[in-house]
């Protein structure tokens, strides 16, 4: 199975994912992760990664590309294909990555956690496979940041600290 990445534009993307799924032997996905927030103390659902549409396929490379040419019109909102060394399919490493990360319905859920001397310790959520690669916490807000790069930036998760151990 392949995951192709496209970049759309904001207002188009859920038409887009709903056009895409509509094909056959095509999967479209928007990731999602909870988000606290703080002013409601609400937990609701964001993009986690903004105008980004995944396509699962077992297409390759060669395939798609001709799949995206001849779907013209219907492909409305896509801006480009995100492609690195003519290849825009995710690596092993990265669709790993996004199924360590979110769940059936492509979401990122919350973690919880406690500080234990200066490193977080991650009880429960996704986060607790990778909870060696959490760079900063910030407790205020609910989130934490990996020292992992994905599409070119940090990744963002949603955490909810405990004072001491759970």
């Amino acid at each position: 199975m392949n995951c192709y990445v496209l970049y759309c534009q904001r207002f188009k993307i859920e038409n887009l994912c709903h056009t895409f799924n509509t094909k056959k032997g095509i999967e479209a996905f928007i990731p999602l992760m909870e988000k606290h927030i703080h002013s409601t103390n609400e937990i609701v659902l964001k993009p986690l990664f903004p105008n980004y549409l995944f396509i699962k396929t077992k297409m390759n490379q060669i395939e798609f590309d001709t799949f995206l040419l001849l779907m013209k019109e219907e492909k409305n909102g896509v801006i480009k294909e995100l492609k690195k060394d003519d290849v825009s399919a995710l690596t092993k490493d990265e669709i790993h990555l996004l199924k360590l990360l979110l769940n059936e319905q492509y979401i990122l859920k919350m973690s919880k956690g406690y500080k234990q001397t200066n490193k977080t310790i991650v009880v429960e959520g996704p986060l607790k496979a990778l909870q060696e690669h959490i760079f900063s916490v910030n407790k205020r807000e609910h989130f934490a940041i990996l020292n992992i790069e994905f599409l070119n930036r940090r990744i963002k998760a949603g955490i909810e600290m405990q004072d001491k151990e759970i």
